[in-house]
This record gives structure tokens, sequence and C-alpha cells, in this order.
């Protein structure tokens, strides 16, 4: 076997390329997730095995108030097949529905969601990377539906992923107080 050695430097950059991609989002979450920790812990929030915190905008003010199906140190782990219930100051219920990698294309997508067995629903989203789609506002009736669901099907450019879900609706209020608690004060 032969190789020059511009051929074997390009090889190797292209391997540490690589492995440098395959790595970088999990460890920029996990980054996040630890400063935020360590930030502003006392934003840190849990609800019947839901667990989240607060987001901080660069000003420090509240964005909005997330829960996840796990716990924020299984999150930092993988931040893969996972469901995220959000609250934004204005009162809008959205999701955050994480996929796994290379699923998606980011945009603008139609949602579908199935929620038990109610017939679906689409609604508007955003694949915010290729496993990470947020929808950032859901109906009234849907998330009447979604407090007392147990099981959430959602499909996104022909990939759909389902969740068991327990406590939503204990979810949602905590979500509500979490607003209460680190939004403005009035």
């Amino acid at each position: 076997m032969f190789f020059t050695v511009p051929t074997y430097r390009r090889d190797q950059a292209l391997l540490m390329k690589r492995a440098i991609e395959r790595a970088a989002l999990p460890l920029a979450v996990a980054l996040a997730l630890f400063s935020a920790g360590l930030a502003g812990a006392q934003n840190a929030i849990s609800q019947d095995g839901w667990e989240g915190f607060a987001t901080r905008d660069a000003e420090n003010r509240l964005d909005r108030c997330i829960l996840y199906n796990r716990t924020v140190q299984a999150l930092s782990a993988s931040p893969y097949e996972m469901l995220g219930l959000s609250r934004d100051l204005s009162g809008r219920i959205g999701l955050l529905i994480f996929y796994t990698p290379r699923k998606l294309t980011r945009g603008e997508k139609q949602v579908r969601l199935r929620l038990d067995q109610r017939p679906p629903v689409t609604v508007a989203g955003e694949a915010l990377s290729d496993f990470h789609v947020s929808v950032p506002s859901l109906d009234a009736g849907t998330v009447t539906a979604l407090r007392e669901a147990k099981s959430l099907e959602a499909t996104v450019e022909g990939q759909t992923i389902r969740f068991d879900l327990a406590a939503v609706g204990p979810a949602l209020d905590r979500l509500e107080t979490c607003i209460k608690t680190y939004g403005p004060k009035s």
C-alpha cells in the first residue's frame, strides 16, 4: 500500500473532523446544561418525573420554562429521543421533540401529532437541527388533550417517534408556576 504524506494528512484531517462533528453536539448540550446549572441552579424545576429549568436570554431575562420527560442528568448524557414541554411568558405551550441524529433537515416543518387514539392534528414547527423540532405553540384543544394523554406520537418528514406520557397535567401546571416564579414581577 502506497500513500503520500499530503494524502495521509488529508485523510487524518477528515477523520479528526468527523470525530469532532460527532462529539460536538452532545458536548455542547452537556456544557450548556452544566453551565446553566452552575449559573442558575435556582432555576431548576421538576414535577412528577419531568425535569428542566427556566431559560434566560442574553440580558438574563426569563425566556421560557421547559420540562423534559427525563432527568437533566440523563439529558446531559444523551439529548436524543426525548420530549420537552415548554411555556413562554405569553402563556403559549409548546413542544420540543428530539429524534435520533440525522433524521431531519433544518427549516420550517409540518408536525403531525397524535395524542392517544385521538385523530392526528398538524401543527407548525421548525427543525432546529438534524434531530430536534420545536413546536412553539399548541392550540387550546391540543393542550387540553395533552393534559390527559397517555401517549404522544409525532411525525416529521416521515420520521415518527412515540412517547409514553405520565403526569402531563401537573407538569403543565408546574410550567405556569415557573413563569410566575422566575418571570417579571408586575
